[in-house]
């Protein structure tokens, strides 16, 4: 192939797999997950059979060729041989030796649907396209990454994180946090792409999963984030049940960088009661009272907010002796255990720190031979399994019973690691009245709501769509290259407005209607070089006093 014609295909395949709508401020955000197998045990592949051939197009990006597929295929594979990747139509080997990625897409509005692969039962199909690239980490492996805009990302991760009988409120408030959540993931884990689709991240589906409620909740939120103090995008975290007590993030987990633990407190992630009755639960007498009655909260409909487990002092040693040795290689157990060694008879266990929601942050494992220190709130579920299942929460107590055949009970509360939103407290709140914004800003203290922010440079006009039930709006400019002149256009209501040289603020309430709103900016500078730009983003819903 020419260069020339190289070019060509590019272009083309860049327009093939452009975002369709043109203005909706979510479609502005690509987003990429890797896509795993159906019991989510891998991301690296080293073949995968794509569905509906003849609804597709394949390209290997690196060289611009796109296989020729007839109109009568039926399957497409892609197989990882001597680190270049084959593309088989029909069992026919039509391209070979291709350096890859290789990008998949389907035509005239078709869903990619990867053969065998299933999402709640249901054949996996997939918007936007498949990038297919070789592992940094195994080259003879490659990832299969699902690009795709951020609004469409969202379809298929709301009604798989949150039940949508909870309610439309409480829908907007779970999108709004897992579009927070994709802009701002808690660590970049993998190379190939940004998130993965499973738990480990946030459960992503696919299209096949879509539902019209949730669909709803996505538009009517469409381009909201939390923003913090600094107008940054929170780390909005969130977990099933946190009992009636959210807990403060460094009390649940440990620094990605550093593995410090505690780690570093994040304002807007700090503990939050359901009632102010509540008091700090730090302490086992205010735990025990608290996890061994059902005080009305939130959540409390929820299967997990009370929950109890139960081992003789046989059974628990059987664990412990396998649980130990796992979970000693996270760092969190001291001193380790190794595969094999025997931990000696358990003489008793006891926590030894809690935070603000009695999570157990630090727990003492006391036998004959030597005493275990087990830290950090995944670690302490995961040491104490019944059934091999893990405790769904580190809120807990410990009873000894001294009978004939003496056991150990856990009563406890809460399922996850129960910092961010409660998604069951989310539902009850909506249906007890709170809007999705009240529900968001009971959850993450002192956030504010507004746009995604984004860099506006000299000479290119951004336009951005935005949806707010609240006829109040303020727009935020940060200016740290001094422009001095501004266009903002609201709704056909052209605003020129001279900046300051920090932040300059500018009340647009007037021009905001209830529903869809759009705004664009343009610098008006015409001296001031290309590379020259602001801030912005558009405020919705100010910070509530703590």
């Amino acid at each position: 192939m020419s260069r020339f014609n190289k070019q060509i295909a590019i272009i083309i395949l860049v327009l093939l797999f452009s975002f369709q709508s043109t203005y909706a401020t979510d479609n502005y955000v690509p987003v990429r997950v890797g896509i795993s197998d159906t019991l989510f045990k891998t991301y690296l592949f080293d073949s995968i059979e794509f569905n509906d051939a003849c609804n597709l197009k394949v390209m290997d990006s690196s060289s611009g060729y796109v296989i020729p597929i007839n109109q009568s295929a039926t399957i497409v594979k892609v197989t990882n041989e001597n680190n270049l990747f084959r593309v088989y139509v029909d069992n026919q080997l039509l391209a070979k030796n291709l350096t890859g990625p290789i990008l998949v897409s389907a035509q005239d509005d078709c869903l990619v649907s990867i053969k065998d692969l299933k999402r709640k039962g249901k054949q996996a199909l997939y918007r936007g396209y498949i990038e297919l690239v070789r592992s940094s980490k195994d080259i003879s492996k490659f990832s299969i990454v699902n690009v795709l805009s951020l609004k469409n990302y969202l379809r298929g991760v709301v009604p798989n994180e949150m039940p949508v009988r909870f309610g439309l409120e409480p829908l907007k408030a779970q999108t709004v946090a897992a579009r927070n959540y994709a802009v701002t993931p808690r660590i970049k884990a993998y190379d190939e792409f940004d998130l993965c689709d499973s738990v480990a991240c946030q459960v992503y589906f696919g299209a096949n999963t879509e539902d019209k409620l949730s669909d709803m909740a996505i538009e009517q939120t469409n381009g909201v984030i939390a923003l913090d103090k600094d107008n940054l995008p929170i780390l909005a975290l969130y977990s099933s049940t946190a009992g009636g007590y959210t807990e403060s993030y460094e009390y649940a987990f440990s620094d990605p960088a550093t593995k410090e633990f505690p780690s570093k407190e994040i304002h807007y992630l700090s503990a939050v009661p359901d009632s102010r009755k509540f008091e700090p639960l730090d302490s086992d007498a205010a735990a025990e009272a608290f996890y061994t009655t059902k005080p009305e909260a939130f959540d409390d409909l929820s299967p997990y907010y009370r929950w109890s487990r139960d081992w003789t002092i046989d059974e628990l040693q059987k664990v412990l002796a396998k649980t130990l040795p796992a979970q000693s290689t996270t760092g969190f157990v001291n001193p380790q255990v190794s595969v094999g060694e025997n931990i000696g008879n358990i003489i008793s266990i006891k926590a030894l720190e809690r935070g603000k929601s009695g999570k157990i942050i630090k727990l003492e494992i006391k036998t004959n031979k030597n005493t275990y220190v087990v830290q950090k709130e995944l670690v302490i579920r995961r040491c104490f399994q019944k059934n091999w299942i893990s405790l769904p929460s580190a809120n807990f107590v410990i009873t000894y019973i001294d009978s004939a055949n003496p056991v150990y009970k856990f009563s406890g509360g809460g399922f996850g690691h129960g910092v961010g939103m409660s998604q069951w407290g989310a539902g009850k709140m909506g249906s007890l009245g709170y809007t999705f914004d009240q529900i968001l800003q009971h959850y993450y203290k002192g956030v504010k709501l507004a746009t995604i922010p984004i860099e506006v440079h000299n000479n290119k006009m951004i336009e951005r769509l935005f949806y707010t039930e609240c006829e109040n709006a303020k727009v935020y400019i940060e200016n740290p290259d001094k422009i001095r002149k501004i266009r903002i256009t609201v709704n056909n209501k052209e605003l020129d407005i001279k900046l300051k040289d920090n932040i300059t603020e500018v009340e647009i309430s007037k021009y905001i209607v209830c529903g869809e709103n759009r705004i664009s900016y343009l610098i008006l500078d015409e001296d001031v070089d290309c590379s020259k730009k602001v801030k912005v983003f558009t405020e919705i819903k100010e910070a509530e006093c703590e």
